[in-house]
């Protein structure tokens, strides 16, 4: 598999995990989405193992974003929060979860950096 769509597989792992988390947080009672939320942390690290994004290695600039993402990701989350135990639940969690999922996924393939490159991959 090249290293494109290796990324691309990991990103669309990682935006879906998110866009589901923030559904499922909107629409659950407790302690259903603090259950699930733990489930998708644990899919998320397994994940990042099985794409070596995870290990021991250090790199040589820090992975940074703009303060708008962060920004973003926190909007989306409160909005998940406000509207959950409401009437509008039902159809405001999942069109939170693929707002989400669609945002961190168009911005990962956009801005996202992918490590374990093997030397012969990156040049």
């Amino acid at each position: 598999m090249s290293t494109n769509t290796t990324a691309r597989n990991y990103w669309l792992a990682l935006a879906a995990t998110y866009g589901l988390t923030l559904s499922v947080v909107a629409m659950a009672g407790w302690p259903w989405n603090l259950v699930i939320g733990g489930a998708f942390i644990l899919f998320v690290v397994l994940l990042s193992l099985r794409y070596r994004q995870a290990g021991r290695k250090i790199q040589g600039r820090l992975g940074t974003a703009g303060p708008g993402v962060g920004f973003a990701g926190s909007i989306l989350g409160a909005g998940a929060l406000l509207v959950r135990g409401t009437p509008v639940a039902a159809w405001a969690g999942p069109l939170l979860g693929v707002i989400a999922f669609l945002g961190v996924f168009l911005y990962l393939q956009r801005f996202g950096r992918s490590h374990g490159q093997t030397s012969e991959s990156a040049t």
